[in-house]
C-alpha cells in the first residue's frame, strides 16, 4: 500500500474503530500506548512512537538514545523535536516504511495483546481521531462532527497489518521481521539485526498449556479414589434380604 501525502479520504465515525487517547476501546493501536514493550538490536524501548522516532536519526545516535530514554511517548516525541530539521534526508520518503516496519515489531513481540486488538476492530475502517495531523491521523469536520477527514495514514497502515494477521498467523512472516533495505537503518550506530520472536512464541505457548495442565490437575480426583469411596460407603452389589427376596422371587 502506497500512501499518498495529500491523498485524503472521509469517514464516519460511526462506522470506524476510532482511537485518540490511549485508555480508550481502541487506544492500544496509538504509537502513544504503553504495555506493549519492545526490543531491538537487544535495546529495550516502552513504545512504538519512541522506535519511530528514534528511526529519525540513525546519523544521531546520541540522540536516539535520548528518545528511547524517555519514560513517556510524548516526551520521547518532544525530546527530537528540536532536531527534526536534522531528520535523515530521506525521511519523506521512508516514514511509511519505517512506520511499517514499527507495526510489524510492535506485533511480533506483542502477539496476543496486539493480535487481540486488531481481532477487535473486525473489519471495519481504522481512523485515528486527531486534532490537527490530518496526515497520519484524519480531523473531524466542524460542521459535522462525526465526519472525519484526512490521509489516516495510520489507521490505513494498521489495517494492512490487520490483513497480514488474519492471513499470516502463526507463519514465518508473522514472527520473524526482517530490517528496512533502506540506507543507514541504524541503531546506536549499529545496523538493525532482524526480529525473530518465534522462540518466544513457542515458548509462550508452551507456559500456557503447562499453566493449564496444572490447574485442571488441581481439580482433578483420580478414577481409583471415587471407586474406593464409592465402595467404603456402600457395596456395588448387595444380597437382597430375606423379606426383599420374598416379595421379589415369592420366597
Amino acid at each position: 500500500m502506497e500512501i499518498k501525502k495529500h491523498e485524503h479520504r472521509e469517514y464516519n465515525a460511526n462506522e470506524c474503530c476510532v482511537f485518540r487517547k490511549t485508555k480508550e476501546p481502541f487506544g492500544g493501536l496509538s504509537n502513544m500506548a504503553s504495555g506493549f514493550p519492545l526490543k531491538v538490536n537487544g535495546v529495550p524501548i516502552l513504545t512504538s512512537e519512541a522506535l519511530y522516532q528514534a528511526c529519525r536519526f540513525p546519523h544521531l545516535p546520541d540522540i536516539q538514545e535520548k528518545i528511547i530514554k524517555e519514560k513517556s511517548p510524548m516526551s520521547a516525541k518532544m525530546v527530537g523535536k528540536p532536531f527534526r530539521s536534522n531528520s535523515r534526508e530521506d525521511w519523506d520518503d521512508v516514514r511509511i516504511k519505517i512506520m511499517r516496519w514499527c507495526l510489524r515489531v510492535k506485533l511480533a513481540q506483542n502477539f496476543f495483546e496486539f493480535g487481540r486488538l486488531l481481532e477487535s476492530t473486525f473489519d471495519k475502517p481504522i481512523v485515528e481521531d486527531s486534532i490537527k495531523d490530518d496526515f497520519w491521523g484524519a480531523i473531524r469536520d466542524k460542521q459535522d462532527k462525526n465526519i472525519l477527514k484526512g490521509t489516516n495514514a495510520l489507521g490505513r497502515l494498521l489495517m494492512e497489518l490487520r490483513q497480514f494477521y488474519n492471513e499470516k498467523r502463526y507463519s514465518y512472516e508473522m514472527f520473524v521481521v526482517e530490517p528496512l533495505n533502506i540506507p543507514n537503518f541504524t541503531l546506536f550506530g549499529k545496523k538493525i539485526d532482524t526480529i525473530d520472536e518465534r522462540e518466544t512464541f513457542i515458548s509462550t505457548i508452551k507456559k500456557s498449556t503447562r499453566y493449564f495442565e496444572i490447574e485442571n490437575l488441581k481439580n482433578w480426583t483420580p478414577k481409583e479414589k471415587e471407586y474406593s469411596k464409592i465402595e467404603s460407603e456402600q457395596p456395588i452389589v448387595s444380597e437382597p434380604t430375606f423379606d426383599e427376596g420374598k416379595k421379589r422371587y415369592g420366597y
